[in-house]
């Protein structure tokens, strides 16, 4: 079943998406003298990302960081290496400022800091390792890190070898035409597919089911009805793993059902007058008309009427108006606000949709 739906969907055919989820670890404990307990980093869900930039965030405990005053606290370091760097090559990572406070005395505490190593869709998998440090206000000299800790950093997720078949899909009248997909989901871990779907600008999507083969390859299909919308679609699949998601997008086309052999339409408008007082009507009226290669009134055409107040985005229906046998309507209306109105004629299976030109009414 075809459903409609407001979202932005990817414009770039075969983008891969991926959104970012939060990694907090078991937390080393850093003492303000500089004597460190490094054990209990416990990162885990760690993985290439299949396109762009991510980041492994976690936490650092830091002890007593106002040993110093609490407008005096210090600093936490982070290094890392890739897979078969050396000490030479070490990478800095990102570690929060720990704040200045206003309590007096300075707090004896501890409080946790935001880390943090970046990790490309460039970079290789396998054994990386990070270390830290911690240096007290004032310290100019470099930091003295902690030993290396290994982690293990896993393949990216790949949806491979989609298809859409056929494509184009070319509606036909009044019938419906089955659309296959077929892909392979590379796993390297937790992954599941938790939605497939084919989606159109316009918010339409079909939606396929969700469950893989014994070799983790997928083979679906919906059907698309003739009223289905033309143009530009995308197959989507959205994958999930661990505390991450991501979608992979293929775009194939569709075209309409003799969408040629549709009149066109269109409709004037016109309001008298322009200028109201509050509490005053307002006429609005024109024609619509419809037609192929000459046009010609739209006998009987039921239209919609809208309001956008003057300032907003958005149009508001009204009412219905109807126009007699020439094709000509009116309506009048009270309006409360300055603002555009206009009109709408549906399509039918001869005709296709059009909307008038808008006109402002200035309420006084």
């Amino acid at each position: 079943m075809r459903k409609s739906l407001r979202l932005m969907v990817a414009a770039a055919t075969g983008a891969v998406l991926f959104a970012t989820g939060g990694i907090v670890a078991a937390s080393p404990a850093f003492a303000a003298d500089g004597s460190v307990d490094a054990a209990g980093i416990g990162l885990t869900d760690l993985f290439i990302p299949p396109s762009g930039s991510d980041k492994i965030p976690f936490k650092v405990k830091v002890n007593n960081p106002y040993a110093k005053g609490a407008d005096k606290p210090g600093k936490v370091h982070v290094q890392f290496l890739r897979t078969d760097e050396t000490d030479a090559s070490a990478h800095a990572g990102t570690a929060a400022d720990i704040p200045v406070v206003s309590a007096t005395p300075a707090p004896a505490t501890s409080l946790e800091v935001a880390a943090s190593i970046p990790v490309s869709s460039t970079d290789k998998p396998g054994k990386w390792k990070y270390r830290l440090a911690y240096t007290e206000n004032g310290v100019t000299t470099a930091p003295s890190y902690l030993a290396w800790n290994e982690i293990t950093i896993a393949t990216a997720t790949r949806v491979t070898s989609a298809n859409v078949d056929p494509d184009p899909v070319v509606l036909k009248k009044n019938e419906e035409v089955d659309v296959f997909t077929n892909f392979k989901l590379e796993k390297y871990g937790d992954e599941k597919v938790t939605n497939v779907r084919y989606e159109h600008s316009s918010g339409d999507y079909y939606t396929l089911p969700t469950g893989l083969e014994a070799d983790d390859s997928y083979h679906g299909s919906a059907s698309f009805d003739y009223q289905s919308p033309a143009g530009s679609w995308q197959l989507k699949v959205t994958v999930t793993r661990g505390s991450k998601t991501y979608s992979f997008v293929k775009g194939f086309s569709v075209k309409g059902a003799s969408a040629a052999a549709k009149a066109k339409s269109k409709i004037t408008i016109a309001v008298s007058p322009a200028k109201v007082k509050k509490g005053k009507t307002v006429k609005i009226y024109g024609k619509v008309y419809r037609g192929t290669s000459k046009w010609g009134a739209w006998s009987k055409k039921i239209l919609k009427l809208y309001f956008k107040k003057k300032g907003t985005k958005t149009w508001k229906f009204v009412g219905y108006v109807g126009a007699n046998s020439t094709g000509k309507y009116s309506k009048t209306v009270k309006p409360k606000y300055d603002g555009y109105w206009r009109l709408q004629a549906t399509s039918t299976s001869a005709t296709n949709s059009s909307l008038s030109p808008y006109k402002l009414v200035d309420v006084r």
